[in-house]
């Protein structure tokens, strides 16, 4: 089955069994896709939508889950959030010593009748006023980079007529002639009006004057030229003319075309200055922005609102963790044991106002899922990218632009000719000894697989693949261990029941 759109991928993936088999399924999707990138193709269907597939397909499957959820209008969300969060990364025996614990995922939404919706609301527009004005910035640049590179490409054209001036075939020194003095006739000396070439070969019967000048090599050939002395008299003031033309034109032209260049270096260095500016606003009007859950837990009557919130971390598993002699040994790939705590808040939010100004104190229902994952390298980049390749899919297509289709022009005109070192040749000394042990190296070299042979026959080597089985395996032993851990401390610093 081809797959071109996001349904197709939707049911490529239900067509097959939850776990490891859509995982495996949509990692190696996900592989070809990026491979079609790098070589320049465009996919049928965008990465972020196999990345959401794929974190989907990893949560339906942990290795490891527990759930708890308590009722507290006393106690604020803030402590229980900081807490999981800072055992997670504390170290053994204070915590669970996890690497670069990351929020992969946050989302609220408030009822429309809150003050804390109003609030946000007001802050999301001054964001999103801020955003728009450097964007406006951001396409008259562009429209000024467009117009740039199609003046330089014409320069180039003309340019290489003043190249091939210099070319060693005569054909193209002719034709490179035969043009500039064409484009002399048709935009400098049109401007004298009557007194052209083009108007005094049309109107005034100089018949012979276009042809002439196309013919004419310099001044001197004129002069031998078969003609009245009336057409020769204007013929060697426009040869004159255009010889002068010839060499200032190719100066000017040069030096603008040098001007302009560097004119779009600047223009391109702006624009990216000014896309930096903007991810900034863009990203915050962006996470100011609430989602929609479409839970009966929001009501537009009531003073509430419902926040959702993960954490994720991990610890690698290195081939000796499961046995000191696989030290030597490498994995294919990096294997990790996971852990991600998912929080579900409904809460009432209510103001608390002080000099420093208005913030809320969040209050109410906390559900807290721990879920663990033995998860490879690609997909744990996946997971904890999960919250950027949400937010930052508008972000991409305001700030890329056009600039993706232009890119080939930009790399031509802004590419550096690399400068040429010199490198000192190094005298080289024969020894005039090297040759001695050539003949026994000779006669020993059948013998150089036997002892690997001898060795085979008794010790069998692990492989690369039964290596990465054996981590995976141990990396949901530890999965399992960790989430377990995690919950039953929660628990036991809480308060709660353990058993």
């Amino acid at each position: 089955m081809e797959i071109e759109n996001k349904k197709d991928l939707e049911k490529e993936v239900e067509s097959r069994k939850k776990g490891a088999e859509r995982i495996s399924f949509l990692t190696s999707f996900l592989g070809d896709i990026r491979k079609q990138k790098e070589s320049g193709e465009t996919p049928s269907i965008k990465e972020t939508e196999v990345s959401e597939e794929l974190i989907k397909a990893i949560r339906e499957a942990p290795v490891a889950n527990y759930n708890l959820a308590y009722d507290s209008m006393g106690e604020g969300l803030e402590p229980l959030y900081f807490w999981t969060l800072d055992f997670m990364r504390d170290k053994a025996p204070s915590g669970l010593g996890l690497e670069e614990v990351r929020k992969t995922e946050e989302g609220f939404e408030a009822s429309a009748s809150s003050g804390y919706f109003g609030d946000l609301g007001a802050r999301a527009g001054v964001m999103q006023d801020r955003a728009m004005k450097i964007l406006e910035t951001i396409n008259a640049v562009l429209r000024s980079i467009i117009n740039l590179i199609y003046d330089l490409k014409e320069f180039e054209i003309r340019l290489k007529e003043y190249d091939n001036l210099q070319a060693d075939s005569p054909e193209k020194r002719e034709g490179a002639k035969l043009s500039l003095k064409s484009v002399w006739m048709d935009q400098v000396d049109i401007k004298k009006g009557r007194g052209s070439i083009n108007m005094l070969s049309q109107q005034l019967q100089f018949v012979t004057l276009r042809d002439a000048f196309m013919a004419a090599e310099n001044v001197e050939s004129v002069k031998k030229m078969d003609l009245n002395t009336r057409v020769k008299n204007i013929l060697i003031r426009k040869v004159e003319e255009y010889f002068s033309w010839e060499e200032i034109s190719e100066k000017e032209l040069r030096k603008r075309y040098s001007v302009e260049k560097n004119y779009l270096k600047g223009q391109v260095n702006a624009v990216k200055m000014y896309v930096k500016w903007i991810k900034p606003y863009l990203k915050a009007a962006q996470k100011l922005g609430m989602k929609e859950f479409n839970a009966p837990d929001i009501v537009a009557a009531f003073n509430n609102m419902q926040m959702h919130l993960s954490l994720f971390g991990k610890r690698e598993i290195k081939p000796e963790n499961i046995h000191p002699e696989f030290s030597k040994y490498k994995s294919a790939k990096k294997v990790y044991a996971c852990v991600e705590i998912v929080f579900d808040f409904r809460t009432v939010p209510y103001a608390s106002r002080s000099q420093a100004g208005t913030h809320y104190i969040h209050t109410g229902r906390t559900d807290i899922t721990f879920n663990s994952y033995a998860l490879t390298q690609d997909q744990v980049d996946i997971i904890e990218k999960q919250e950027l390749y949400e937010d930052m899919a508008l972000i991409e297509d305001l700030t890329s632009i056009s600039l993706k289709d232009l890119q080939e022009d930009l790399d031509k005109y802004l590419k550096e000719e690399p400068k040429e070192e010199k490198k000192r040749k190094k005298l080289k000394i024969e020894n005039p000894f090297g040759g001695i042990g050539s003949g026994f190296k000779e006669t020993l070299e059948p013998l150089k697989d036997v002892g690997k042979t001898f060795k085979g026959i008794f010790v069998k080597e692990p492989s690369e693949g039964f290596i990465f089985k054996e981590m995976k395996k141990y990396s949901e032993e530890q999965a399992k261990e960790l989430c377990y851990l995690a919950y039953d401390i929660y628990k036991k610093a809480h308060g709660m029941m353990t058993w």
